[in-house]
């Protein structure tokens, strides 16, 4: 029985995930680093730190700092978030039906506090959630599941009563590792990835899930 609703920041609740990629491109673009397409898709969905880190370790920095990087690619996107980065097509309608259902509504990401809250401001939404949970610092990222898990327990709901809303692959097995039924919306360039069939339900919009979904889901085991 599902007694609870976990959806991911970036890619679910708002379309912020080519905001992302142009900063990510900038900010690197200026220490004479160019990141084609094929190469942002290898940091989708990591924390701000994990992402510099994997960079890092490939390219020289030229001397600059890690964390004057990080710092700089945070306050860029907070920035965007507040100026703008829409919510996803169907967002308020999905957590509406949650709610008048009567059941919780928690959000779990790998973005960090400040950009949490900018989406917060920008979209007024911060009474639509029992609980914001970041993993941007004391916790592993996904495809660990400890932010899932954490996000169970704050809502004081079986993991395996949860469903969780992801886009990328790293959330799908995140929240599968914590034993929660999945639904996946990827990215559209990665939507046919035999990958995403490890999810409960695959969908190209918010739109689609409806209430006869949700029953459905309610009913597999």
């Amino acid at each position: 029985m599902i007694e609870a609703l976990i959806l991911d920041m970036d890619g679910i609740l708002i379309d912020s995930e080519r905001h992302w990629q142009l900063t990510e491109r900038t900010i690197f673009a200026e220490l004479g680093i160019e990141l084609s397409d094929a190469l942002l898709v290898e940091t989708r969905g990591l924390r701000t730190e994990e992402m510099v880190a994997h960079w890092s370790a490939r390219f020289s920095l030229d001397g600059k700092d890690p964390r004057a990087l990080m710092a700089d690619y945070d306050r860029r996107m907070v920035e965007t978030m507040l100026r703008e980065v829409p919510l996803m097509d169907g967002a308020r309608e999905l957590i509406k039906m949650f709610r008048e259902l009567g059941l919780p509504v928690a959000l779990a990401t790998c973005s960090n506090q400040d950009h949490i809250d900018a989406v917060m401001e920008k979209h007024g939404l911060r009474a639509s959630f029992e609980h914001l949970v970041s993993a941007a610092v004391g916790m592993p990222g996904k495809p660990h599941p400890e932010v899932f898990l954490r996000t169970a327990e704050l809502l004081q709901v079986d993991p395996t009563s949860c469903l969780v809303f992801e886009d990328s692959f790293n959330g799908l097995i995140a929240a599968k590792a914590a034993r929660m039924k999945v639904v996946a919306m990827p990215d559209p360039h990665e939507y046919e990835q035999e990958r995403f069939a490890a999810a409960d339900l695959k969908i190209r919009s918010l739109n689609e899930f409806t209430l006869e979904t949700l029953n459905t889901l309610q009913e597999k085991p």
